[in-house]
């Protein structure tokens, strides 16, 4: 089974328990990006499941961590579902009361993952999050999202709300260095923006 297709079953899991979700992480920045591998998935869930239920639903391939965690880079609480078989972990983080993160949440977007329409964080909000993780966590392959995610959506982006919270996170200039890194456009490319 692919990491699509686990991600789908949590997704469907997750709405037959009615808990709203956000597809972040890796997951979003494919979307919106150049995809590449990842060895997990991230969800931001609304509120926390119901553990009982969310077991039930989830079915006998997955285990689910009944135990809340803390994770440092996105301060946030987590608990941890693991599909057996082929092994892939999904993070479920709870949305906290961080403004960018109610914000986010608030403009979610429908994308497609696995051929399927799921709820996902917008491409200014994946730029956003990937930088103040990446300075919060010192993670490069972040910077490498953000770089993709810019570059294959260049000139569609809400470049002034990017600034506006890069500028509250303290990221700005590592936007603004991240901009520049990135090739110039062919002719062909950039007359169409």
């Amino acid at each position: 089974m692919s990491p699509n297709a686990i991600l789908i079953k949590v997704v469907d899991a997750l709405d037959r328990c009615g808990i709203p979700y956000m597809v972040v992480g890796s997951f979003s920045s494919n979307a919106y990006g150049i995809e590449r591998n990842t060895h997990d998935a991230d969800l931001v869930l609304q509120v926390p499941p119901p553990t009982d239920k969310l077991i039930q639903e989830l079915g006998p391939d997955f285990s689910l961590d009944r135990q809340l965690g803390f994770e440092t880079v996105t301060m946030t609480q987590r608990q941890i579902a693991s599909h057996r078989d082929p092994p892939f972990k999904i993070e479920l983080f709870f949305l906290s009361d961080d403004p960018h993160d109610i914000q986010r949440f608030e403009r979610r977007a429908s994308g497609i993952i696995g051929g399927r329409n799921i709820f996902v964080a917008t491409a200014e909000d994946v730029v956003i999050t990937k930088l103040r993780w990446s300075k919060q966590g010192r993670r490069t392959k972040d910077i490498d999202d953000v770089r993709n995610v810019l570059a294959v959506q260049h000139g569609k982006l809400d470049m002034n709300y990017i600034r506006q919270w890069c500028q509250q996170h303290g990221t700005l200039e590592l936007l603004e260095t991240t901009l520049q890194s990135i090739p110039p456009l062919p002719p062909q490319l950039s007359d169409s923006n």
